[in-house]
């Protein structure tokens, strides 16, 4: 039964691609004369038909998705760490709660007090700095 629908199935198959590569030889001789007649093709259909314009696209796409975005992040959290003050309350990327005691604007080493207290002060670096919670606003 299998040998017999295997058979089968080669065989229309076999006529399928013979029906093909009849047609396809009709028409590479038939070309040539519809060649003669036809016009060039525009610009766009030559833009179209490069195979190089997919990879463009998708370089701009990842581009514009996600390399832009992400630059425009840290340009935002440069310009936010370097408007930095004293007084400013900030939450690190570790999660302590504080208040800049000192900060100064060659150095990347800002002073934080965490305990009103008992008057406990870190020193870290900018870029641990995660957000700032309330920044004094100039009025």
């Amino acid at each position: 039964m299998f040998a017999n629908v295997f058979f089968h199935t080669t065989e229309t198959f076999g006529q399928i691609g013979l029906i093909l590569s009849t047609l396809l030889a009709q028409d590479a001789t038939a070309a040539p004369a519809a060649d003669a007649v036809s016009r060039e093709p525009t610009f766009v259909e030559q833009l179209f038909a490069n195979p190089l314009l997919p990879i463009v696209v998708v370089i701009f796409l990842f581009y514009t998705l996600l390399l832009a975005p992400e630059r425009r992040r840290k340009a935002e959290e440069a310009k936010l760490l370097a408007s930095l003050k004293k007084n400013d309350r900030i939450v690190t990327v570790g999660g302590i709660h504080g208040t800049v005691v000192s900060v100064t604007a060659d150095s990347d080493v800002v002073t934080i007090k965490c305990d009103e207290s008992g008057n406990t002060r870190l020193k870290m670096n900018r870029s641990a700095i995660s957000t700032i919670v309330n920044p004094n606003k100039e009025t």
